[in-house]
């Protein structure tokens, strides 16, 4: 008879361990639930605040604005770049022009 208390109350637990994870895993799932309606925003564009003046003006001061330095080490790469491209695409084409003229398609 202990032998047959033991297995039953074994159950018990085993039941009442099975109950636990239970409610745990679906305590999680409603603070992962909760956790993503926090970080959703309802209206993702606030198309009303910002086509506000005030929303413009807050939208402006986050913007960030390249100091005169940074300015002209941007146009000098872009302008380096736009030069190499030419010079490249210049070539290409010269070395294109010689192939078909010494193959007599010119």
């Amino acid at each position: 008879m202990d032998h047959k208390q033991t297995e039953e109350e074994k159950k018990a637990l085993k039941a009442k361990l099975k109950q636990e994870r239970k409610d745990l895993r679906a305590a999680k799932k409603l603070e992962r639930q909760r956790l993503l309606e926090e970080q959703e925003d309802p209206n993702p564009l606030k198309l009303k605040e910002w086509l506000s003046l005030r929303g413009i003006r807050d939208e402006i001061k986050e913007v960030h604005w390249m100091t005169p330095g940074e300015l002209a080490h941007a146009s000098a790469i872009v302008l380096a770049f736009t030069f190499a491209l030419g010079v490249y695409f210049y070539a290409a084409d010269a070395v294109i022009a010689l192939i078909l003229k010494a193959l007599g398609m010119n």
